[in-house]
């Protein structure tokens, strides 16, 4: 047998026989148990003004980072000085604090390798700071004279003031954000603090004197939460540090302005912004969900299936894989924490077939509402959902500060440690009854951003349109 040509050719032959037989053969792969997920507790402690402190030791490494979590955010923002909020949290970062002067914190924060952050979000605010563990009481020092009390420098105030006004300026550079930002607006009404925008003459109002009575307001012991983890020694030592810089720290009767009802409509809205821009833009939006509402949890098996941002959604897979509609196309939620908040799906794509996307988008919202998920459709989320959870705690720093945020959001204690079986029980009949409830097409609000003159058919063909002016 000297021909090589035809060694190969009965070589290829073993092997595919091989090939089938092995496949013919069963998989003895045991199956494994159910995944049971007890992240640690730590510690929480609640000092005598009120702060509550939750403390995770972690001796990985040598650095320490500390969270304050604290109750307040835009959405308290007073009537015409919308911005305040944002710009409060701003100046917590860059304008120093009774002891320290701007200038001297950035040197040294710098030189110690640490760093200090403040940001505001819709419906809570954070203080956050990394050290290492040696310079642990120096940069702590920093922090709380900077949380408990802000100087608002003037010169730095001037400089967030421009900032703040070019932002305004440039807000509608990116078409996907703009109507991301504007779809939500017109969703809750202009009005509502949930739908409130900054604006030039609100930032033009805003003083250093109301900057200091949103600070005296909110950031108060007994309106904070503290996630603490790190290289630290002993949790008795961490919290003698902590007593020593906060405990002195006024208390104060926290008074929340009310946020009314969203008067949100429960018909079809649609709403256009003619803009000469490659691409059309689509939002659709229904009503959704509070934090803690318990539909989150078969609602979030369901929006997996039908939107996330995988290959396996059911967007992806007909928006985008088989009809090349979209780059990109994913649904998705956000929760308010006074009142629900919504269900959405987003698209950017060509305006010569914007009507096949917004078609088909409506057509797979509708099936989710109608039509049950398939039992392999729920296990590979359901699973799905699992696996990522449990990698989203990377760190003893992931969970402490998630167990903060979760009781600033009013979660039950055990939301962490009940989350996978949660999950796990969502049945076909629960996800389905979750999609019934917030799916709604048929009376969503749809806003498009776009050139209509080269729309492949108008816009009123979905509905009655209102043309909103860009500003």
């Amino acid at each position: 047998m000297k021909n090589p040509a035809f060694k190969l050719c009965l070589l290829g032959a073993v092997m595919a026989i091989f090939h089938t037989a092995a496949r013919a053969l069963p998989l003895n792969i045991p199956t494994p148990p159910p995944l049971d997920f007890n992240p640690p507790k730590g510690e929480r402690v609640v000092l005598g003004n009120g702060l509550v402190v939750y403390l995770l030791s972690d001796p990985s490494l040598p650095a320490v980072r500390i969270t304050a979590v604290v109750r307040t955010g835009n959405v308290y923002n007073p009537a015409g000085k919308e911005g305040l909020g944002s710009m409060t949290a701003g100046m917590l970062e860059d304008g120093g604090s009774a002891s320290y002067k701007p200038e001297e914190i950035d040197k040294t924060l710098e030189y110690l390798g640490a760093s200090l952050s403040s940001s505001m979000g819709t419906e809570e605010a954070s203080v956050s700071m990394f050290a290492l563990s040696k310079d642990l009481d120096k940069v702590l020092d920093i922090y709380a004279d900077v949380l408990m009390r802000p100087a608002f420098a003037a010169d730095k105030f001037d400089i967030l003031k421009k900032g703040e006004l070019e932002v305004i300026r440039r807000r509608n550079d990116d078409p996907g954000k703009e109507i991301m930002r504007e779809a939500v607006r017109y969703y809750f009404g202009k009005a509502h603090p949930y739908g409130k925008r900054t604006e030039t003459a609100s930032v033009e109002s805003i003083t250093i004197d109301d900057m200091k009575a949103f600070h005296s307001a909110y950031y108060r012991p007994n309106n904070v939460i503290l996630a603490v983890s790190g290289s630290y020694g002993t949790d008795k030592e961490m919290l003698a540090k902590l007593e020593a810089k906060f405990g002195g720290w006024q208390k104060a009767d926290i008074k929340f302005p009310a946020i009314p009802e969203p008067q949100v409509s429960s018909s079809r809205q649609i709403y256009f912004i003619e803009k000469d821009v490659p691409q059309a833009y689509i939002m659709i939006l229904n009503k959704g969900m509070t934090k803690t509402d318990p539909i989150e949890f078969p609602f979030e098996v369901t929006n997996d299936v039908v939107g996330a941002s995988s290959l396996s959604s059911r967007l992806w897979d007909t928006v985008r894989a088989r009809k090349g509609l979209a780059y990109s196309v994913y649904s998705s939620y956000s929760r308010r924490n006074a009142w629900p908040g919504y269900v959405y799906a987003y698209c950017g794509t060509k305006p010569e077939t914007y009507s096949q996307a917004l078609e088909e988008i409506l057509r797979q919202l509708k099936r989710a509402k109608t039509e049950a998920l398939s039992a392999t459709e729920l296990g590979d989320s359901k699973g799905a959902k699992i696996n990522s959870f449990v990698f989203r705690f990377k760190t003893p720093y992931d969970l402490v500060s998630q167990r903060a945020l979760l009781e600033h959001f009013n979660f039950p204690p055990d939301y962490l440690e009940n989350y996978v079986k949660n999950i796990s029980s969502v049945t076909r009949e629960s996800a389905l009854a979750a999609a019934s409830k917030l799916y709604d097409p048929d009376n969503a609000l749809i806003f498009v951003i776009g050139n209509s003159k080269k729309f492949d058919k108008p816009l009123a063909e979905f509905g009655q349109v209102t043309e909103l002016k860009e500003d």
